[in-house]
């Protein structure tokens, strides 16, 4: 009877020892044959391209979020992270449009998405063939020798990689703001036609009533509008009135001459 409480502790502790041993080897078969993402950060010591490559073979697909191929292929690329599970091959991805440092880096062979980089025997092999499971399978472990391997470059310095995430938040500025004005100018366009038709279709009042409806749709680009007319005017004043203003040495003339 009083060996009953321990047997139960004792038989509580196994299966609590045997759950853990189960969550464990759960948790690593999921992390087993997963695509690794790799970023700036990460890239060099994950990958150790340039130091020897003593972490493994890594196969490294640079993306762009918004590229079709890139999405279609997927789903072969996780199916080729489980086909090399255990071969010492690693396969990974990298977001090019959110890591320009490693991407600038590699911009010799990275020249559209999706670019897929096998780094093994200290070189760095650009994969130029079909994107079906089987060719990426056979370029990663041995069609690769066929193709030309390369110096992997050195790891970018921090002025370098500075410039690069200039460089990338300067084009997505330029380019949102190109995007920004070709709305604005459609909505313009479409406005100012609906303007137009009030204006020759009821005078006045048609003109006041199409371009309030107008301004009340889109109050925020037609203020910003506003608002650098604005700026843009009172530049122009203060240009002109620097431009007209006498200088001192003909106001010191003109006393004289009084």
């Amino acid at each position: 009877p009083h060996g009953t409480p321990h047997r139960a502790m004792m038989r509580r502790s196994r299966v609590a020892a045997l759950a853990l041993v189960v969550l464990f080897a759960v948790a690593g078969a999921t992390a087993q044959g997963e695509v690794v993402t790799l970023t700036d950060a990460t890239f060099e010591h994950a990958t150790q391209a340039s130091s020897g490559q003593t972490t493994g073979v890594f196969f490294v697909k640079f993306y762009a979020p918004w590229c079709g191929h890139c999405r279609a292929m997927a789903a072969t690329w996780s199916e080729l992270a489980a086909e090399l599970d255990g071969t010492g091959v690693v396969i990974a991805d990298l977001d090019a449009t959110q890591n320009p440092a490693t991407t600038d880096r590699f911009n010799a062979h990275v020249k559209g998405f999706p670019t897929l980089l096998l780094f093994r025997d200290k070189k760095v092999f650009k994969h130029a063939g079909a994107r079906d499971l089987e060719s990426l399978k056979r370029f990663a472990t041995v069609s690769y020798v066929d193709s030309t391997g390369h110096d992997v470059p050195p790891p970018p310095g921090a002025f370098a990689t500075y410039f690069s995430v200039f460089t990338k938040t300067l084009a997505v500025i330029i380019i949102d703001t190109h995007q920004a004005f070709q709305g604005a100018m459609a909505t313009a366009s479409k406005d100012f036609g609906s303007v137009s038709g009030g204006w020759r279709e009821r005078g006045v009042g048609g003109f006041t009533a199409t371009a309030k409806t107008a301004a009340a749709a889109s109050p925020r680009m037609y203020g910003t509008a506003m608002l650098l007319v604005s700026v843009v005017g009172i530049c122009f004043a203060i240009l002109l009135a620097l431009v007209t203003a006498p200088t001192r040495k003909h106001a010191t003339a003109d006393k004289k001459n009084d």
